[in-house]
């Protein structure tokens, strides 16, 4: 089990992605072809107070009825033997023909795919990224678009915008990626590639100034450091750069989806930044 390349020095946080192999290996028998490390702890800039542990089981198809609930109990079991760990654990499964949408079943969303195929690390059993399709840009946007969408632009966020102290005592995690996706998604729009934080603040940095990018490097440093208190400290940085980066964000998401023939996602994302336009 090759858990030593994973990028942490944390003991807790190794042992907690061994148990997630042992637990995948243990509920699918020889069912389960490969286990990967995604995400920063594969490609590097992990974050112990704020980023998720990513991982991704390969399964032989077809997949079952059953093997969705295989997967969340491989997940409780590993969180239940390792509870010192605080990061969000994400598991992504399919198999091959799953993930290169040539049969249903699984959970690997393109951005998640293409992370997978460029970055991550086999922990156990077979290399079989050669076999996966890369997903194209156009499909790589599309699919950020809609999960902006979903995660980003709830009533509840829209009203954090009219009043970012409603934003400043959720934490960690909830601030700075409120902060940093948008940066990520336009990373992705230029360039048609996955990074992460460590490199899309990076280059949101060198291609934009104002109260945004301002705030984008702000947000890294909380990533790294966590939010200062008192939080009264970061209203200000709030209030000044999130509608500039948010429409920044946007606009560049609406040229996209026209561009594709995407007009819903277009009209949606329009009338997401005439809300926020009130802040």
């Amino acid at each position: 089990m090759n858990v030593g390349s994973i990028r942490t020095e944390n003991e807790a946080i190794k042992a907690l992605v061994q148990a997630v192999v042992v637990a995948a290996k243990a509920n699918f028998k020889e069912r389960c072809v490969a286990v990967y490390m995604m995400g920063s702890l594969a490609r590097g800039g992990f974050s112990e107070l704020v980023s998720d542990i990513d991982i991704g089981i390969i399964l032989q198809q077809p997949l079952g009825p059953g093997d969705a609930d295989r997967v969340d109990s491989s997940r409780v079991a590993a969180l239940a033997e390792v509870a010192a760990v605080n990061n969000s654990l994400s598991i992504f499964w399919g198999s091959v023909d799953s993930i290169n949408r040539r049969a249903e079943g699984g959970r690997y969303p393109p951005f998640d795919r293409l992370d997978l195929i460029d970055h991550a690390l086999l922990l156990e059993g077979k290399e079989v990224r050669s076999e996966l399709i890369r997903p194209t840009k156009q499909e790589l946007e599309i699919a950020g678009a809609a999960f902006a969408l979903g995660y980003l632009g709830s009533e509840q966020r829209i009203r954090e915008f009219l009043d970012v102290s409603l934003m400043a005592g959720k934490g960690d995690v909830y601030i700075t990626k409120t902060v940093l996706f948008p940066a990520r998604f336009i990373y992705l729009e230029r360039t048609g590639k996955v990074a992460g934080n460590d490199v899309s603040y990076q280059y949101y940095l060198e291609h934009f100034q104002g109260d945004d990018a301002a705030l984008v490097e702000l947000a890294y440093q909380w990533r790294n450091e966590s939010v200062p208190e008192p939080l009264d400290e970061i209203i200000t940085p709030l209030e000044r750069g999130l509608v500039p980066l948010y429409h920044r964000f946007i606009d560049s998401y609406v040229t996209a989806m026209n561009r594709y023939g995407e007009e819903a996602l277009a009209d949606q994302l329009l009338a997401w930044r005439q809300e926020i336009e009130a802040a």
